[in-house]
C-alpha cells in the first residue's frame, strides 16, 4: 500500500556535529604525522641534502617529509602574505581569518591530521595540546578559536593580548619565550585544512611535536561533520490502509513453512492456496527458494473482513519513484488503525553529507 507523500509534509534541516578525538605520537597507522621543517637556500636544492623528517609515528623508516621542501609549503600556503591578508584568496588558506596572528621564522613544526578525522574542519576551541618536552616541564597549548595557539600556562596574559585586537604591545607577560613574549602566539591552527603548526622557535616552545616516547606529544580536538536530517510527515487518512497483507489471514492456512531444497517441489502454501508466481519464472521449475516469489491469495478468514477489524501499523517504509525502498521505520510498538481516526506518524533520519 502506497502513498505519495506532499512536499510540504517533506522537512529538510542541515546541521553541524562534533566529535572527539584524541591521538598520541604513540597512535601507529593513525595517519596523524607531526614532522620538523627548517628553511634553507633552494639554491640547486636536491632531496639527497636535505635533512629526512621521519614522523611520529611512521610505519616504515623510508616514510617521512623532507624539512626544506615542508617549509616552503607552509609559508606559501599560510604565512606568505599575513601582512594583508584580508585581500585575496590566498589569505584564506586554512579559514583561521583576519585575527590569526601569522608570524614565520625559520623554522616551523607542523602537525597533519587526515580529513578522515577532523571532517568539514577541525571546531574552533576545541584544540589542545600536551608536550613532555624533554627540557622543560610539561607544555600545554589551546587554540583561541580563532586559529592562534596559546600557553595555557599563561591564558591571563593572552587574554589580554586577546581583549586589546591581538596587539603584541599589551602583553604583560615577562619572560623569554624566543622571538615572541610569553602569553603570546606560539603556533597556529589552520581549521579547515587539519594542520597545526609551533612557529615560535624559543627555546621552551621548539620541541614540541618533535619528540616522541615519553618525551612525546598528544592532540586533542573535535571534528566538525555537516549532517542533514531529513523529515517526512506520513499522513493516513480514516478508512485507509485498513487491510492487511499479512499471510498469516490466508484463508485456510495451516501448518508449518517449508523452504525447500534446490530440486525438491514448493511447499510455501497449504492444499487450497495457488501460489502467484513473478514475471518469467516458471511454477514447474525446480530451482531453488530465492529466484522465486509469491503474491498473496485473494481468499481470506472472516476474521479480517469484519467491519470491526483494525490492522496495526508495525513499520512504514520510504521508497523512491522505482519502488526501491530508502528507509524503514519501526514504530516502538505496534499501532492500532482505527477506521474513523486519522493517524500521522512522522519518519525522521539524519544523513551524513
Amino acid at each position: 500500500m502506497f502513498r505519495r507523500i506532499p512536499p510540504d509534509d517533506i522537512e529538510i534541516t542541515p546541521f553541524q556535529s562534533h566529535k572527539d578525538f584524541s591521538f598520541t605520537n604513540a597512535n601507529s597507522g593513525s595517519q596523524v604525522y607531526a614532522f620538523k621543517a627548517v628553511s634553507q637556500s633552494l639554491y640547486n636544492y636536491v632531496s639527497s641534502s636535505d635533512y629526512l623528517e621521519f614522523t611520529f609515528p611512521h610505519p616504515t623508516a623510508s616514510q617521512g617529509f623532507y624539512r626544506t621542501p615542508s617549509y616552503f609549503w607552509a609559508r606559501n600556503r599560510y604565512y606568505n602574505s599575513f601582512e594583508d591578508r584580508d585581500v585575496g584568496p590566498i589569505n584564506n588558506f586554512g579559514g583561521s581569518g583576519k585575527f590569526a596572528s601569522l608570524t614565520l621564522h625559520n623554522q616551523v613544526n607542523i602537525l597533519s591530521i587526515p580529513s578522515t578525522f577532523y571532517g568539514e574542519k577541525i571546531k574552533p576551541g576545541s584544540v589542545q595540546i600536551t608536550d613532555n618536552s624533554p627540557t622543560h616541564k610539561t607544555v600545554t597549548l589551546k587554540d583561541d578559536g580563532f586559529g592562534n595557539l596559546y600557553d595555557n600556562d599563561y591564558s591571563a596574559s593572552f587574554a589580554n593580548y586577546q581583549s586589546s585586537s591581538y596587539d603584541a604591545t599589551k602583553l604583560t607577560a615577562t619572560g623569554s619565550g624566543g622571538p615572541q613574549l610569553l602569553g603570546g602566539v606560539v603556533g597556529n591552527v589552520f581549521y579547515a585544512d587539519g594542520i597545526v603548526t609551533i612557529t615560535d622557535t624559543g627555546s621552551l616552545y621548539n620541541e614540541v611535536l618533535a619528540n616522541s616516547g615519553s618525551n612525546g606529544w598528544e592532540i586533542d580536538f573535535k571534528s566538525t561533520v555537516r549532517n542533514v536530517e531529513y523529515q517526512y510527515f506520513c499522513d493516513i487518512p480514516e478508512f485507509k490502509y485498513n487491510k492487511s497483507t499479512n499471510i498469516t489471514t490466508t484463508f485456510e492456512r495451516s501448518g508449518s513453512i517449508e523452504v525447500p531444497e534446490s530440486g525438491s517441489a514448493y511447499k510455501f502454501f497449504p492444499p487450497g492456496n495457488s501460489p502467484v508466481f513473478t514475471t518469467g519464472q516458471d511454477s514447474g521449475s525446480n530451482n531453488s527458494y530465492g529466484p522465486k516469489a509469491f503474491g498473496a491469495t485473494e481468499r481470506v478468514i472472516d476474521a479480517v473482513t469484519g467491519s470491526y477489524f483494525a490492522p496495526y501499523v508495525t513499520q512504514i517504509g520510504l521508497y523512491n519513484d522505482q519502488n526501491q525502498l530508502l528507509a524503514l521505520g519501526k514504530l516502538a510498538s505496534p499501532l492500532k488503525n482505527e477506521d474513523d481516526l486519522a493517524l500521522g506518524i512522522v519518519v525522521r533520519f539524519d544523513v551524513n553529507s
